[in-house]
């Protein structure tokens, strides 16, 4: 496990206070504490795999998860004339790490849960009457809900900590890499509130998938055929966790030789009897555990067979026609 740093598309300011030289902040007549509530939003398989680790903060984006943790956020206060009330919003994947530059989903709405707000954006500003409201974050698998109070004659701008890392799977087969067929990774949650449940899935290798610090089991399979494998995997908040997992399968290229108009069904049937899922077309790539396997092709009237073995990182063709 090898650990990198990166610092794309990043602003390095533990506080971003752009209207910091334009308004006065903090001068209130009476000091105003403001206290929020914060309220989590909580969001098991078998090869070998490898991680790594890089820093995700301005990685690209890439579905549903939560905190484990209650988040630390910063408050700022500035006075603004009556009616200017507003509420400024901006996320950091740790407290010391820069502003979150890529889009992420805001929702205001008021403690009943009228809608007030919402847009995907890297910071949010919303001007909102004095009030209390519930602030909503949707940031890939990273859920975070936090109630705040707007006082009157207020700009409240606050930066919330989600206290999140990531996770990019790669996966392979054993000395082929990656098959022309396409994967699937599905991520469960190992511990935390949503300890056992899937929190996230990815149809696109290499895909960075936002989630909140912790530990997490990764399922990879492919959309053809009867491969799959899993590994786990630590996330640190700020950083990015490489999975690769080596899939120990092979590559069944199977293919019809004849009209190329012909309607063509594979199917593949493995030594206990038990049928995969067909799949149509002239030619199909299968990824398949090792062992013996039957291939039927259905191609308009005919049907036409073939038996054959594949072994772990093996790739071979099954060519059927006339």
């Amino acid at each position: 496990m090898g650990t990198d740093s990166e610092h794309n598309n990043i602003i390095r300011a533990a506080h971003h206070r752009r209207h910091a030289t334009a308004r006065s902040l903090l001068n209130v007549a009476a000091v105003l504490f403001l206290v929020a509530l914060v309220t989590i939003v909580a969001p098991t398989f078998a090869h070998s795999a490898a991680t790594s680790n890089t820093e995700v903060s301005g990685l690209p984006q890439g579905t549903a998860a939560a905190l484990p943790h209650p988040v630390a956020h910063d408050i700022a206060i500035e006075t603004v004339p009556s009616g200017h009330e507003a509420l400024e919003l901006t996320a950091r994947l740790t407290e010391d790490g820069g502003i979150i530059q890529r889009p992420v989903s805001w929702t205001i709405t008021t403690p009943d849960g009228e809608p007030i707000y919402s847009a995907t954006v890297p910071e949010a500003d919303a001007k909102v009457p004095p009030g209390d409201y519930l602030v909503r974050i949707d940031y890939d698998a990273v859920r975070l809900a936090q109630s705040v109070t707007v006082a009157g004659g207020t700009r409240l701008l606050v930066s919330f900590v989600l206290d999140a890392g990531g996770i990019r799977v790669l996966p392979r087969l054993k000395q082929l890499g990656l098959p022309p067929t396409p994967a699937e990774s599905l991520i469960y949650a190992l511990d935390g509130a949503r300890k056992g449940e899937l929190i996230a899935r990815s149809k696109v290798p290499g895909e960075i998938i936002r989630v909140p610090a912790g530990d997490y089991r990764v399922e990879s399979h492919f959309a053809s055929g009867n491969a799959s494998a899993v590994a786990d995997v630590h996330v640190n908040a700020g950083r990015m966790s490489a999975v690769e997992i080596d899939h120990m399968a092979g590559l069944a290229r199977l293919a019809f030789v004849g009209a190329p108009d012909t309607s063509v069904r594979w199917q593949i049937e493995d030594s206990h009897g038990a049928m995969l899922p067909a799949v149509s077309g002239l030619s199909a790539d299968m990824v398949l555990k090792p062992g013996t396997y039957v291939a039927t092709a259905h191609a308009g009237a005919e049907v036409l067979t073939a038996t054959f073995v594949i072994e772990p990182g093996e790739a071979r063709d099954i060519i059927l026609g006339n």
